[in-house]
C-alpha cells in the first residue's frame, strides 16, 4: 500500500508544521501586532524586529499615535513580545511612495538610469544607491543632490565587475 493510501498518514495527520528557525511563534505575534495597529497606518514608521533580543520596535510619526499604540499593545490587547516605542519623522508609506516615484521614473528626473535602493526603516530614510563605476554616475549623483530632500540618503558603492551566473 502506498503512503498516500495509508489511513495512518493521509489527510490532516500528514501535515506537520516545520519551524526551522524557531521564529514561527514570534512571526505570528508580529503579524497580530501589525493587524492591531492597522488603523494607525498613516503614522506607521515601520516595525523593526531584533531576533537577538526578541524586541519589536514600533515606530510612529506622532506622540499621539505612539500613545495609542502603547495603550493598545500594553493594556487593551497586550502582547508578550518585548516592545520599544520610537517616534520617527517619516511614515513608511510616505517613504515607500517616494521610493516608487523616484526609482520608477529616474530617467525623467535624473537624466539617466542606474539608481537602486529602497526604504531603510531603521534610518527612517529612503536610501538611494549609485555605483561609482556606472557610466552615468556623476549625472546620477548630481541629480540626487539637486533633489535636496532630507528624506533621502545617498550611498555610493564600487562594483567589482563580477557577474553571478
Amino acid at each position: 500500500m502506498a503512503a498516500a493510501d495509508d489511513p495512518k498518514t493521509s489527510g490532516a495527520q500528514e501535515w506537520v508544521p516545520l519551524d526551522v528557525t524557531g521564529d514561527a511563534r514570534y512571526s505570528e505575534e508580529r503579524a497580530r501586532v501589525r493587524a492591531k495597529l492597522k488603523h494607525l497606518q498613516a503614522y506607521d514608521g515601520g516595525m523593526l524586529w531584533d531576533p537577538s533580543t526578541s524586541t519589536l520596535t514600533i515606530q510612529m510619526t506622532t506622540e499621539d499615535a505612539l500613545q495609542q499604540a502603547r495603550l493598545l499593545l500594553l493594556v487593551t490587547s497586550p502582547t508578550w513580545l518585548r516592545l520599544m516605542f520610537v517616534q520617527v519623522q517619516y511614515s513608511a508609506l510616505e517613504l515607500e511612495e517616494l521610493a516608487a516615484r523616484l526609482l520608477e521614473h529616474q530617467t525623467a528626473w535624473a537624466g539617466a538610469s542606474g539608481i537602486s535602493g529602497g526604504v531603510d526603516h531603521r534610518a527612517n530614510r529612503l536610501c538611494l544607491l549609485v555605483d561609482r563605476n556606472h557610466e552615468h554616475a556623476e549625472t546620477l549623483i548630481q541629480a540626487i543632490s539637486h533633489l535636496n530632500d532630507p528624506r533621502i540618503t545617498l550611498e555610493l558603492y564600487t562594483s567589482t565587475g563580477t557577474t553571478i551566473r
